[in-house]
């Protein structure tokens, strides 16, 4: 990876909130804390490099590591050990000559170093509230009361031809009524170019098009739509082939699920607990006191 790109992952890998505003736009789960990098053991002290007799530490390099994009990090480590140092060292660098130019003392770099300070310490309470959040027990409760809402809901599995015009599915219907068979049906609408189709696995109510799964959950085994349902993406007969309870997720399929959304919970409740017993004042941008 080259010097520019090495830096446009750290530009956007770095992870911090800004507030709930911030929050509900993630789509995921909350980055609750820096992967460890898969570096070999070592003291976060150890030196890795002398810069004009500054240090730069193990710790600064893996910690600029953790801050790379998720698709950064899944290279190897040892591979971006090098860049990674030779950028911590540039760095070092940059800070010597800005310091030697007294940049330290000017208005604009003190208002930038105590924002990303305040930034810093914001992230890591944030960071720290939701890992003592998301404790096992925290997750396995979840995950019973999922199990629990589970309990008793029906899936179906079914087959489904799709036309493009009613006449062609409304001529489908009267052949399976004179006792056609569904999957010959099928086989020669694909073929003729004139429909197409297939099975779909078992789903429950609500998960495909309301009105493909509105018709299908009228239906038993065996039964088959007798009017043609309309969809957005045409004409449909759908033949009900499996009706059953649903089975309980695996532990291991939902518990990154769960993960997040306990995660973008704490995040709001974060937030919100911040203002409590807080004096808060706003103001607009002249100075003036604002009315939102």
């Amino acid at each position: 990876m080259n010097r520019a790109g090495l830096f446009a992952a750290v530009a956007f890998g770095w992870t911090a909130f800004a507030g709930p505003a911030l929050a509900q736009g993630i789509p995921t789960a909350p980055t609750l804390a820096a992967p460890t990098a898969p570096a070999p053991q070592t003291s976060p002290d150890t030196v890795v490099a002398l810069v004009n007799g500054e240090k730069i530490t193990a710790g600064e390099i893996l910690y600029l590591y953790q801050t790379l994009g998720e698709e950064v990090r899944t290279m190897s480590f040892d591979l971006l050990y090098p860049q990674l140092l030779q950028s911590s060292i540039e760095r070092k660098l940059a800070a010597q000559k800005a310091k030697t130019a007294k940049m330290a003392d000017r208005a604009d770099v003190q208002r930038n170093t105590a924002f990303w300070a305040e930034r810093v310490l914001e992230e890591t309470l944030l960071n720290e509230t939701i890992e003592k959040g998301i404790t096992p027990a925290v997750v396995q409760k979840r995950y019973q009361e999922m199990v629990a809402t589970d309990a008793g809901t029906e899936e179906i599995a079914v087959k489904h031809i799709l036309f493009a015009t009613p006449e062609l599915a409304i001529a489908a219907v009267r052949e399976l009524d004179a006792g056609g068979n569904f999957d010959a049906i099928l086989e020669r609408i694909t073929k003729a170019q004139q429909g197409e189709g297939g099975p779909i696995e078992h789903f429950r109510r609500g998960e495909i098009l309301a009105e493909f799964s509105d018709a299908a959950f009228k239906m038993r085994p065996g039964e088959y739509t007798t009017t043609p349902v309309r969809t957005q993406f045409g004409w449909h007969i759908i033949l009900v082939t499996d009706r059953r309870l649903a089975a309980p997720p695996k532990f291991e399929d939902v518990v990154e699920q769960i993960r997040g959304e306990l995660g973008r919970e704490l995040v709001d409740e974060f937030y919100a607990g911040l203002t409590d017993g807080a004096k808060v004042e706003k103001f607009n941008l002249d100075g003036t006191i604002a009315k939102f």
